[in-house]
């Protein structure tokens, strides 16, 4: 299996934490941000995607949206994949996180290619999920920029 974490496109508004403008996830992507997904879409079209999963920010959908476009499959939004919320620890999100991915590791096949629509900083669950790191609030605050795709592959036992 084949699941690759994507975050959205630019967004326009980069400027608050979640807790600090409850209207973030309402943020769309910019000009610079549609064609940042678009390259990427056509980059991925060949790729055999069996779904497409999403946080349903704007942002995050407006992104698989565009990627959908040479795809033509389900795209399912899940609130476990939103980023911090107020008084939310770290760990917590790692594992609302796994908990979702993990979902998605016992719902497809070893040979099914998931793309997942998140926020940078959800980057630190997909790493701890497949290499085997336990949540922690310890564990690293990683981010990534806009789009960038990172492929994480791993087979189930049947």
């Amino acid at each position: 299996m084949n699941i690759i974490y994507m975050h959205h496109a630019e967004r326009k508004n980069n400027s608050k934490l979640a807790w600090e403008n409850p209207k973030r996830k309402e943020d769309d992507i910019t000009e610079s941000g549609v064609v940042e997904a678009e390259i990427l879409a056509k980059r991925s079209k060949n790729l055999k995607v069996t779904a497409i999963y999403s946080s349903p920010y704007k942002r995050c959908m407006r992104t698989a949206e565009i990627i959908n476009k040479y795809h033509n499959v389900p795209i399912i939004t899940d609130d476990r994949f939103n980023e911090i919320m107020p008084n939310e620890h770290w760990k917590d999100l790692l594992i609302r996180n796994m908990a979702a991915i993990d979902d998605i590791v016992k719902n497809y096949k070893n040979d099914d290619t998931i793309i997942c629509v998140t926020s940078g900083v959800n980057v630190s669950a997909f790493i701890c999920y497949f290499y085997g790191i336990k949540p922690s609030n310890e564990v690293p605050w990683t981010q990534t920029i806009a789009i960038s795709p990172i492929s994480f592959k791993i087979n189930k036992i049947v």
